[in-house]
């Protein structure tokens, strides 16, 4: 069978991610990069929690673009845009109404 993505990396032990339970390293790169984990963990997660957070994010916006066919499979789609839902607060049940 012919493959249908040609530009598509085989998997090889250099880009597959470490295995279930393992660490990764992040090394922070420059002061944009430091900037934009600064932003995250303003949500009070630590950095581990932020880098998993922008990572599901990533990886969504991905799969969505490659399963929707917009991108083939394995290229990165260009970003340009967030759908953000409005912020409803909780109502606690000692607030006044």
């Amino acid at each position: 069978m012919a493959d249908t993505n040609p530009t598509q990396q085989p998997p090889t032990p250099s880009n597959l991610p470490p295995a279930t339970g393992r660490s990764l390293s992040v090394r922070i790169l420059d002061d944009g990069m430091y900037d934009d984990l600064r932003v995250i963990m303003q949500t009070g997660c630590d950095a581990s929690a932020a880098v998993r957070q922008a990572l599901l994010i990533a990886a969504n916006v991905y799969y969505e673009a490659w399963n929707r066919g917009h991108y083939p499979t394995g290229i990165a789609p260009v970003i340009t845009s967030a759908n953000i839902e409005p912020y409803r607060p909780v109502r606690q049940v000692y607030q006044a109404v």
